[in-house]
């Protein structure tokens, strides 16, 4: 197998499962419309389940981490209606359908909260303890629902159309919702 049939049979898989979900595709189907066989499909994959997660669609590059929270609702806002602008893939709102339609709903959720929402529930082990911790994973689950609801919004529904929408003062007005809750997220000296 070369190197550009395995890219070929992920990326086939990656849209099909990307239209229809994990499953509602067969590896058949996958096979006929790449143009290699079933076994072809398995070699490449192993297993379905495999296949799914090898074809899922690559994330934008990540926030680097050391990147303050002081002035990053803005800066999460810009990037994501930037990549609505250039038809680039959506995390935050691709998360949701990727675990609703997981093989595995628990294990997404976990690799979700994880790639997403990690750098946010970071540290808090001093004063406070577990009440504490559970205020920062709140706070977290508050960003996480800020942001999946603008990306529901400007991806799906199809609001705040460039066109006729001032990105500027979407930025704005928006990036200090989401600034509200990373304040709150900040540790307090």
């Amino acid at each position: 197998m070369t190197e550009t049939t395995r890219d070929h049979v992920l990326q086939v898989a990656r849209q099909l499962f990307g239209e229809r979900g994990y499953s509602s595709v067969t590896i058949r189907e996958i096979a006929a419309a790449a143009g290699v066989s079933p076994a072809m499909v398995m070699k490449v994959g192993g297993s379905k389940q495999q296949l799914h997660a090898d074809a899922t669609p690559l994330e934008p590059e990540p926030l680097p981490r050391d990147i303050p929270l002081e002035g990053l609702g803005e800066v999460l806002v810009r990037r994501m209606l930037t990549r609505r602008d250039e038809a680039a893939a959506e995390p935050w709102l691709r998360a949701i359908y990727l675990i609703v339609d997981a093989p595995d709903p628990v294990s997404a959720r976990r690799e979700f909260r994880e790639r997403f929402l990690s750098r946010f529930e970071e540290g808090d082990s001093g004063p406070g303890g577990q009440a504490a911790r559970e205020q920062t994973r709140l706070q977290a689950d508050q960003l996480a629902c800020l942001m999946v609801g603008l990306a529901a919004g400007v991806r799906t529904l199809r609001l705040l159309d460039p066109a006729t929408t001032d990105t500027e003062a979407v930025v704005a007005d928006y990036g200090a919702l989401v600034q509200q809750v990373l304040d709150r997220l900040a540790p307090t000296a």
